[in-house]
């Protein structure tokens, strides 16, 4: 059965992002988290601010993301508008219908975009906020959205270097499992990874079939897993 089609819109504030030294790759990938077995999609890739000043390696990540980047420069001596076109660009989307957003995920720490985000989460949208570690006690911005990520999380400092491919992308997969729904069958992870890359097969890898890779994985300490007397695998912990 063709699964269900999940739209993910992505809107970063490059500038009051920019201090914060974050991988954009594994942030992208956690937001593609979710509970269901749906077919989740980024129909949405903007990113705002005053090119002229922007970091050069986070605007180095966002175009090898294939984003739309929006040049935002100041006027006189006020900040630049990103926070406005940002707002106003997801509200659109809201008004248009086209395409049908799902999921709204902003990065940014401005206060501003609560009102955005309240409002969003009125027409019964989904709203991810991805800020820093030191805003989440700013009630304001706690109620103002479904789901926090802190950009510390997806530092240089906090990544796992895995060279092989098919490990790093289990990885990846298995981060965005909801711990809650533990022990689950070992498909989930296989699921996961389809989701961070739909041509994954793991017929096509030197493991052949999934318990293969999910007992190397066991056995590197990323997972634990059991075996049912019926013949059933399941995912019991996650380790990372």
């Amino acid at each position: 059965m063709k699964k269900q089609n999940f739209n993910i819109a992505v809107y970063i504030d490059m500038e009051n992002v920019s201090s914060s030294d974050f991988i954009l790759e594994d942030l992208m990938n956690a937001l593609l988290s979710t509970d269901d077995g749906l077919n989740c999609i980024f129909a949405i890739k903007s990113a705002y601010g005053n090119q002229s000043i922007s970091k050069k390696t986070l605007k180095e990540q966002i175009i090898n993301h294939n984003f739309t980047i929006l040049d935002t420069p100041k006027i006189g001596t006020e900040k630049n508008r990103a926070d406005l076109f940002i707002s106003m660009d997801a509200f659109e989307t809201l008004y248009l219908g086209n395409p049908q957003i799902d999921r709204y995920c902003f990065l940014t720490s401005d206060s501003d975009f609560t009102v955005i985000g309240d409002r969003l989460r009125k027409f019964g949208k989904e709203v991810w906020l991805v800020c820093k570690r030191k805003d989440k006690d700013r009630a304001i911005l706690a109620k103002s959205f479904d789901n926090l990520l802190f950009l510390e999380d997806f530092s240089h400092k906090n990544s796992i270097k895995i060279d092989n491919e098919i490990e790093r992308l289990f990885v990846a997969a298995i981060k965005n499992i909801n711990r809650d729904k533990l022990p689950n069958n070992v498909s989930i992870a296989n699921s996961g990874m389809k989701v961070l890359d739909p041509s994954f097969d793991i017929s096509k890898t030197e493991y052949k079939v999934f318990m293969n890779l999910i007992r190397e994985m066991g056995t590197k300490g990323y997972i634990k897993y059991e075996i049912l007397p019926s013949g059933l695998n399941r995912l019991t912990e996650i380790l990372i």
